[in-house]
């Protein structure tokens, strides 16, 4: 008997689906019929009804080699794009009745919705359309700015392909690879490399003015300082400058070899 009652409850459970946390279900029936609306979490009989347990958590498509071409006809040479994207849990069973679009998540026994719509279709278009809007030079400056740009039209995209049922939430776009022909490649790092001289010049300058005005300033101060002496010896700056020529005069008779050099003021 219990033997039996083993039997019996493995062959009950063979004909059973679970539907896990952070998934909903799609209900089909043997005859074909999708029911529109999605099946909670939890387990069901399935022997005469297929569930698809679909996840609706974060789901990635990773398109590669890509070669877009920008808004002067220059074709990159490899572009990678990760999107990350979510379902909406209500729309994903009225949505695989309108297009069929699911696929099997790679390594698991769960689904998601348009994995290979993206990868093979929207994703594509989609980097070409924000490419060519550009040039390579402004948008490897601005790869940001390129994945916001990429994820706006996707989806755009999307709404058009499925209007009123577009159950992609995207998350975020990025731009792992990104490599320029190397003629562009080429002109790209001298100009990094102008750039940098420049900004060395422009240092260079500054510190050259700034001494410039240490000088001025430096002059300044020996001006009013020498007015200062003449005025407290009673003399005219003159009468003070040619008292210290003629001391400076008297040191080098003094000292023949101490190499001081005396401004004769001619």
């Amino acid at each position: 008997m219990r033997k039996l009652l083993s039997l019996s409850l493995a062959l009950a459970l063979c004909g059973c689906t679970q539907i896990p946390t952070g998934s909903v279900g799609i209900e089909k029936s043997y005859f074909g019929h999708i029911y529109s609306e999605p099946v909670e979490q939890g387990l069901y009989w399935s022997w005469f009804t297929n569930y698809y347990p679909v996840d609706t958590t974060l789901t990635r498509a990773t398109v590669r080699g890509m070669q877009p071409k920008d808004s002067h006809g220059v074709a990159l040479q490899d572009v990678s794009v990760v999107v990350t994207y979510s379902l909406d849990p209500s729309k994903v069973a009225l949505f695989y009745q309108n297009s069929k679009e699911m696929d099997r998540e790679p390594e698991s026994d769960l689904y998601t919705l348009g994995l290979g719509v993206l990868e093979q279709s929207v994703v594509p278009y989609s980097v070409q359309i924000a490419t060519e809007r550009s040039d390579l030079a402004t948008i490897s400056s601005h790869l940001g700015d390129y994945a916001d740009t990429i994820q706006a039209v996707m989806e755009k995209r999307l709404r058009e392909l499925y209007p009123h049922i577009d159950p992609f939430r995207i998350q975020s776009v990025t731009v792992p690879t990104f490599d320029l022909p190397p003629a562009i490649q080429t002109q790209m790092n001298a100009k990094a490399g102008y750039q940098a001289e420049l900004e060395t010049l422009a240092a260079q300058m500054a510190v050259i003015q700034q001494r410039k005005a240490l000088k001025i300033a430096q002059a300044s101060i020996d001006a009013e300082a020498l007015a200062a002496a003449a005025k407290s010896a009673g003399l005219t700056p003159q009468e003070v400058i040619d008292w210290k020529r003629a001391e400076a005069f008297q040191l080098l008779a003094a000292h023949p070899a101490s190499g001081v050099i005396v401004d004769t003021g001619k």
